[in-house]
């Protein structure tokens, strides 16, 4: 397993790296333009609200908000993963989207530094969240790839057996990249629902606020 999930990183270490500065640029995007985004920010908010909302219906208890937060996590992982196949346009549009959400929730928040709400909200789960999510949205771009090769071949047909050979190297790594991505959201789940709140509760207390109208 251990030389599965290093050639697996070998790889698609390439397409983890294009993951990370869509999801920067997006971050840069929703920070330095606020205004601009935030129709389209409100509407992703309107999304985690009915998330929210959906844990406390279940009685918002720590088992719950895991749950909620894990299934959700996994649902669009895997979905950036797979829907790649459509020439990487599912992954690269929620690395923009997501990266948007983060940078305009940062600019906005209020009476506290964006750098410690990063480092209390984010960083203790996000250390192992965002790499599951950029590994899972990088897979998507890999496969995404793959399908414009695969419409390339019928204008240069010689490069059909390397591209043969690619597709069957990506989707016998697809299981083990599944897995991967799995087990780093369960353990970013735990930490999130567990642990994150208190430290948030700890070293922000009541000064954060997050204005989404100004």
């Amino acid at each position: 397993m251990k030389n599965q999930l290093r050639r697996l990183w070998i790889d698609n270490r390439g397409f983890f790296l294009a993951a990370c500065l869509l999801f920067i640029g997006g971050g840069l995007i929703g920070f330095l333009q606020a205004s601009a985004v935030e129709s389209m920010v409100n509407q992703l908010m309107d999304q985690l609200k009915e998330i929210v909302e959906r844990i406390r219906e279940s009685g918002g208890g720590v088992l719950a908000t895991f749950w909620m937060i894990f299934s959700n996590n996994v649902v669009s992982s895997l979905m950036m993963m797979a829907l790649g196949l459509f020439f990487a346009f599912f992954p690269i549009i929620g690395l923009l989207s997501n990266g948007i959400l983060l940078g305009f929730i940062l600019a906005k928040a209020q009476g506290v530094s964006p750098w410690l709400m990063l480092g209390a909200g984010i960083l203790p789960h996000g250390i192992f969240e965002l790499p599951a999510v950029l590994f899972a949205a990088g897979f998507g771009i890999r496969l995404g790839v793959l399908s414009f090769r695969s419409v390339g071949v019928l204008i240069q047909p010689h490069k059909g057996e390397r591209l043969k050979n690619d597709w069957y190297d990506t989707l016998k790594q697809f299981p083990v990249a599944v897995l991967a991505v799995i087990g780093l959201l369960l353990i970013a789940a735990i930490v999130e629902s567990a642990i994150t709140p208190y430290i948030i509760q700890e070293l922000l207390g009541g000064k954060m606020k997050i204005n989404l109208l100004n």
